[in-house]
């Protein structure tokens, strides 16, 4: 195997890795988006206490937050 090839093999291993940690970062990064507009959304349906759509957000944030944060996040919302 030439250097060239041996490179460009390289190349494209590293490459494949950095592209998969940035699809990463993408994923964590839009989650993030949804958990923080929904926690804000739901702290404007507070004020409206529209019981169906209050429960519609918490269900869809327990799927997206980690049971520890989704609980901490639920005690928080409890207290007001």
């Amino acid at each position: 195997m030439s250097d060239y090839n041996a490179t460009r093999d390289a190349a494209g291993k590293i490459t494949s890795c950095f592209e998969k940690m940035l699809e990463n970062l993408v994923d964590d990064y839009e989650d993030e988006l949804v958990v923080v507009s929904l926690m804000r959304h739901y702290k404007l349906c507070l004020d409206n206490d529209d019981a169906s759509i209050l429960e519609a957000i918490e269900r869809v944030l327990e799927d997206y937050m980690s049971p520890s944060d989704f609980n901490a996040w639920m005690l928080t919302v409890e207290e007001k």
